[in-house]
C-alpha cells in the first residue's frame, strides 16, 4: 500500500472511530468555497447572519460575499461561473429567463406587508399632496423594468394617475434623497433605510408603492444558474439551509437582524431601530411567482413564460 492510500485509510479509521463517539463524518467533508453576489443592505442581512453565526461552516461551505449593484450584473455574473449564487428581484429572474438564461431561484424569500412596508414614495415639494398630483412631473426609481418600477407605475394606476403624464427615471437608492433636494424628480420610490432618512429629513409619505398594491407580497431571494443546482444539489441544499437557519433566527428574535445589520453598516443606530425590516420567509410556494407574471405581462416586459414550478427550485428528496 502506498502513502497515499496509507493516509487514506487513517483517516478513514479516524472518521470511523469519531463517528462511533457522535462525531459525523460531515466533519470530515471537503470545504467547497462559493462566491455569492448581494446587495450589502438589510434586506440581504442573512447572508451576513449565516456567515457570523457560522451556518455557512457547518455545511462546510467557505462563502465570499461579493458586493455587487444588483441583478443586472449578478445574473450574467452567474452566468460566466464567476458566482455561484446571487441575489434578484422577480423581474430579474423573469427577464433573464425571456433572454433565454436558465436561472431559477432556490430561495424565493424576502416579502413586505401593510403592517411592515420598507419601500415608500417620497416627496419634499410641498404642493405634492396625493399621486395626482405626480401628473406632469418626474418620478425615480432605482431601475427601470424591475419590480420597483413595475410596482410604482401600478401605484400610480390605482390612484387615477395618467401614467403616460408621468416621466420615470432611473436613481440609485443612495443619490434619491439628494435628488428630491435638488428638484431633480418630485418623487422617488425609496427602500429602507433611505425611506427612515427621508422622514427624519422631512420628506411626506405619499404611500407604499409595493404593498398599497398587494400585501403581502414576495419579492426577491436568492438565484443561481439551473445547471449548476442540477449539477450540485448537494452544495444548493447545504446552502440554503445555512440561509434558512438565519432567517429563523431573525424571525424568532427581529431584534438579531437589527444587531446584524449594525454590525455590517454605517446605519445610524437611531435609524437602525426605527426602520421597518420586511419579513423574511423560508417556503414560499412557486405559485407566488404569478403575480410578477401577470405585473410583467401588463407591462409588456412577457409575452410567456416557463412553469412556474421551474423558477422556484425545490430540491428532491
Amino acid at each position: 500500500m502506498n502513502l497515499k492510500n496509507l493516509a487514506a485509510a487513517a483517516l478513514f479509521a479516524a472518521g470511523s472511530a469519531l463517528a462511533s463517539l457522535g462525531v459525523p463524518h460531515a466533519a470530515f467533508a471537503e470545504t467547497t468555497k462559493l462566491k455569492v453576489g448581494y446587495l450589502p443592505v438589510g434586506v440581504y442581512s442573512y447572508f451576513w447572519r449565516a456567515q457570523d453565526a457560522g451556518y455557512f461552516a457547518d455545511e462546510n461551505l467557505e462563502v465570499e460575499l461579493v458586493p455587487m449593484a444588483g441583478g443586472g450584473q449578478i445574473i450574467p455574473a452567474l452566468q460566466s461561473g464567476a458566482l455561484q449564487f446571487g441575489i434578484s428581484d422577480a423581474l430579474g429572474v423573469l427577464n433573464a429567463r425571456k433572454g433565454g438564461l436558465p436561472v431559477t431561484y432556490v430561495s424565493f424569500n424576502f416579502s413586505q406587508s401593510s403592517d411592515n412596508p420598507v419601500h415608500a414614495v417620497l416627496t419634499t415639494n410641498p404642493d405634492i399632496k396625493s399621486p395626482k398630483d405626480l401628473e406632469g412631473k418626474a418620478v425615480a426609481t432605482n431601475l427601470s423594468y424591475n419590480t420597483d418600477w413595475t410596482m410604482m407605475r401600478e401605484w400610480l394606476r390605482k390612484n387615477d394617475v395618467d401614467i403616460d403624464k408621468v416621466t420615470f427615471r432611473e436613481i440609485p437608492f443612495p443619490d434619491m434623497l439628494p435628488a428630491l433636494r435638488n428638484d431633480t424628480v418630485a418623487a422617488v420610490g425609496a427602500v429602507e433605510p433611505f425611506v427612515t432618512f427621508g422622514k427624519e429629513q422631512g420628506a411626506n409619505v405619499l404611500g407604499h408603492y409595493f404593498t398599497d398594491v398587494k400585501s403581502p407580497v414576495v419579492l426577491s431571494g436568492i438565484v443561481a444558474m439551473l445547471p449548476y443546482v442540477e449539477e450540485n444539489p448537494d452544495i444548493v441544499k447545504g446552502f440554503v439551509k445555512a440561509v434558512n437557519r438565519a432567517i429563523e433566527d431573525f424571525k424568532a428574535d427581529p431584534a438579531v437582524a437589527r444587531e446584524t445589520i449594525g454590525a455590517h453598516t454605517k446605519i445610524p443606530a437611531t435609524a437602525i431601530e426605527a426602520m421597518n425590516l420586511g419579513d423574511w420567509e423560508t417556503e414560499v410556494p412557486p405559485s407566488e411567482m404569478q403575480f410578477w407574471v401577470d405585473a410583467a405581462e401588463k407591462e409588456g416586459i412577457l409575452n410567456e413564460t416557463d412553469d412556474l414550478n421551474s423558477l422556484v427550485w425545490s430540491p428532491k428528496e
